[in-house]
């Protein structure tokens, strides 16, 4: 029983922990729009902005406009 509580305590402990590494992740929004998925997925790896940061990973998002945006994070 103490193990089984000792494990449960530890996932819990490791789930709370992850959720505080992406709650404090930064995420902008790139300028402009894309009518197509395919061209925000081909602007992503090579889009610069002007802001101070660096970004690592970047993600295409449907807005309900119908168009794509360009989300840059790390």
């Amino acid at each position: 029983m103490k193990r089984l509580m000792a494990a449960g305590l530890l996932a819990f402990g490791g789930l709370m922990t992850t959720g505080v590494g992406v709650s404090n992740a930064d995420e902008i929004l790139v300028e402009g729009n894309y009518v197509t998925e395919a061209g925000c997925l081909a602007d992503g790896p090579h889009v610069e902005v002007d802001h101070p940061g660096t970004w690592t990973h970047f993600s295409c998002v449907q807005h309900q406009d119908g168009l794509w945006y360009l989300y840059l994070s790390n």
